[in-house]
């Protein structure tokens, strides 16, 4: 089932499809988007904007470590790319195992973190992190299951330290009320 639904989401082409799947795995292309959303957050609530950063820093630093250095070698998932036959590869393989999607992890762990601070952004930091984990198929670097797998990470730590980040910020107002 994950390779016909590897092939399903791979095998769509047409130049706007390739073009965007292309520029939504390029993580550069996310980062001046971000920048301008931190900003508002930390100019409209400077505490829990800044929580929500930090949540967010937490959250992709220890997902990117747990995927890339602990999940990926004991899993050693090869690639689709390197495994079957007919992949349409846009923008290279990729060097490290499949199994979970980097991509998909810090996509989802921003998308958790900001969207647990404050939860409106979920409903465009949710489609965002979708849209990143399809490119990742798309372009023929992971399997669908990679990527479920890289967003339920993502999307646990991001709410986990999101949560932490609200208790604190309740704990320091208790203290300084009281």
């Amino acid at each position: 089932m994950d390779e016909a639904l590897f092939r399903a989401i791979n095998g769509v082409s047409g130049p706007w499809w390739d073009a965007v799947m292309v520029a939504a795995t390029s993580s550069t292309n996310w980062l001046a988007p971000l920048a301008l959303l931190v900003a508002a957050m930390v100019a409209r609530d400077p505490r829990r904007g800044g929580m929500a950063v930090a949540a967010a820093l937490l959250a992709v630093g220890i997902g990117d470590g747990i995927g890339g250095h602990l999940l990926k070698p004991l899993f050693a998932r090869a690639r689709p790319c390197e495994t079957l036959e007919g992949v349409r590869v846009l923008m290279g393989c990729g060097s490290a195992y499949s199994l979970p999607s980097n991509h998909a992890i810090n996509s989802f762990a921003v998308a958790g973190a900001l969207g647990g601070m404050f939860p409106w952004l979920l409903l465009a930091l949710v489609p965002v992190g979708l849209l990143v984990a399809v490119s990742r198929v798309a372009v023929g670097a992971h399997y669908v299951s990679d990527v479920a797998v890289g967003a339920a990470l993502g999307f646990a730590l991001g709410l986990l330290f999101a949560g932490l980040g609200r208790a604190l910020w309740r704990r320091r107002a208790r203290r300084t009320d009281g």
